[in-house]
């Protein structure tokens, strides 16, 4: 079961007031997150862009720290093996 049916599912569950609740934050957050804002107006033109797309989404929802450059580097070595 994904995410969005766990939460369809609870949401179900939900007295109707409560149901309301959640619908009103909902709509807080989707306003306060310019980002998602402008992915859903993004429409892809190739595959290529729907792909990376995806795989943007996919960051986004993780919300994982940004990695520095020199911790990038440092990430590229070790997976090559090189030594400091």
């Amino acid at each position: 079961m994904n995410t969005e049916q766990i939460l369809l599912e609870k949401w179900r569950i939900l007295p109707l007031e409560k149901q309301e609740q959640v619908l009103k934050f909902v709509d807080y957050l989707t306003q306060t997150n310019p980002d998602q804002q402008s992915l859903s107006a993004h429409q892809p033109r190739t595959s290529l862009g729907e792909k990376l797309l995806a795989i943007r989404e996919k960051i986004m929802l993780e919300q994982a720290p940004i990695t520095s450059w020199e911790d990038l580097e440092q990430e590229i070595s070790a997976r090559r093996g090189e030594q400091d």
